[in-house]
């Protein structure tokens, strides 16, 4: 079941990541050439800002779930490469259940804003981008982390109460 479904959080994470990349370069891009259109003909690329900060919105939470997938996170290995399977595991626990509830809160939250401001009919305010666009980046990855945590949390939690890992065989046969 965990390996099923790790696969699959697997894929969409790194896809979603790839896709959050290329509009870190797209950011790049655009930026880059804003500066120098400035500097050959005295006008930029207009919008500029409008498009940037909606590419590293969409940079940022879409690349976070993979990096919560992989454990790509900062840890104090120091200390937790001393610890035996099952503290290690308690110790990942605490983390995923740490960043569901934080990841679920800013897709809670960001929900509510976002129904707010789509009734409200925001746009951006060079070219008139809806800001829900904005907000579809940023609940789409604070709840892929969240589901991301989750899994993370069900297989530590697994790894405590049997001291098995997912890809631990539960009989295994010796050769002699």
């Amino acid at each position: 079941m965990f390996e099923r479904s790790h696969s699959i959080l697997l894929h969409l994470t790194r896809w979603s990541a790839w896709l959050g990349m290329l509009f870190l370069l797209g950011a790049m891009l655009v930026t880059t050439a804003d500066v120098v259109l400035r500097k050959i003909n005295g006008r930029g690329i207009f919008g500029t800002v409008d498009i940037v900060q909606m590419m590293i919105m969409g940079a940022a939470y879409l690349s976070i779930p993979y990096g919560f997938l992989t454990r790509s996170h900062v840890s104090v290995s120091v200390i937790v490469d001393m610890f035996d399977r099952r503290a290690t595991a308690l110790t990942n626990l605490l983390a995923a259940i740490l960043g569901l509830a934080f990841m679920g809160a800013i897709a809670w939250l960001g929900l509510g804003q976002a129904i707010m401001q789509a009734e409200y009919g925001d746009i951006s305010l060079t070219l008139g981008i809806p800001i829900t666009y904005y907000w579809a980046l940023l609940l789409f990855g604070s709840g892929l982390s969240a589901l991301v945590c989750l899994h993370m949390s069900l297989e530590a939690l697994m790894i405590v109460i049997t001291g098995r890992t997912r890809f631990t065989p539960t009989t295994m046969k010796r050769e002699d």
